[in-house]
């Protein structure tokens, strides 16, 4: 393989990496605001099923109050038939403890459904109760796992970009390896990457067939000098001599196993 696309190989796994380690880096505060989103939305439930009970237990020794105040008017009221002298005011006092009557019994039943809406809640509020500390200790996890990410990938990407930028400028060196690395620059900003592996006569970045002649040119010995690249997508094609030895190779394999550049070796 060419020597300056032999490193530029290792170039782009490295400019991969990055972008991935970077990408874990911008995710890991994105992954703890949902985790607070959460965390939050179980505290507001957990807070408005309180809310909610306290509202009940108010309004029950609310309707417990007026149902032992309505008890007290109908004794009374009873005590005043056993003093009255008319059936007018027999009548009237008849009417008024019914009418009390009525009312306890509508504040009882209003008094049953608080219960039933209490018991409602008091589920509302468990299920609450498990979902905060659930939620807040899936944000500790979080928030726990962000630290690990930040301090793990930006000690990375320092070790990376040390090694980037002193493959860059080992590439830069020659003529043909600066316009080889002004190339893969140029296509990997407009593409996300500046190379593809050429594999069953194809593009593996685009899936596009490769032309025979340049087939034969790409797997050739005698160009190794040159760069061919993909006349679909214009990325720069290598090939994988490995491949013609036993075993399968799954395409861009060449990309994963690639981290670490040999020393560049002049053509002969």
């Amino acid at each position: 393989m060419n020597a300056n696309l032999e490193h530029l190989v290792v170039l782009q796994a490295q400019d991969l990496e990055l972008k991935r380690l970077r990408g874990e880096l911008a995710e890991a505060p994105r992954r703890v605001a949902i985790a607070e989103a959460a965390r939050g939305k179980a505290e507001f439930s957990l807070a408005a099923a309180k809310q909610a009970l306290t509202k009940e237990e108010v309004l029950r020794r609310s309707q417990e109050s007026d149902v032992a105040d309505k008890r007290g008017k109908i004794a009374r009221l009873r005590k005043q038939m056993d003093s009255a002298t008319s059936a007018t005011q027999i009548n009237a006092l008849e009417h008024e403890i019914k009418f009390s009557e009525e009312s306890i019994s509508k504040l009882e039943d209003e008094e049953l459904a608080s219960m039933e809406r209490t018991e409602r809640f008091e589920t509302e509020k468990a299920v609450a109760t498990d979902a905060l500390e659930k939620t807040t200790a899936a944000l500790e996890a979080e928030r726990a796992r962000a630290a690990e990410v930040t301090q793990r990938n930006n000690a990375a990407i320092k070790g990376i970009e040390t090694e980037r930028a002193a493959l860059r400028a080992q590439i830069a060196a020659t003529d043909a390896g600066e316009r080889a690395l002004s190339t893969y620059d140029r296509v990997s900003k407009a593409k996300g990457t500046g190379l593809s592996e050429a594999v069953d006569h194809k593009c593996s970045a685009c899936q596009m067939m490769v032309r025979p002649q340049r087939w034969n040119d790409l797997t050739g010995r005698e160009h190794d000098h040159e760069i061919f690249t993909c006349e679909t997508c214009g990325r720069m094609l290598f090939w994988d001599p490995r491949r013609d030895a036993p075993g399968s190779w799954a395409a861009g394999e060449r990309l994963a196993t690639a981290t670490h550049p040999k020393p560049l070796e002049p053509h002969a």
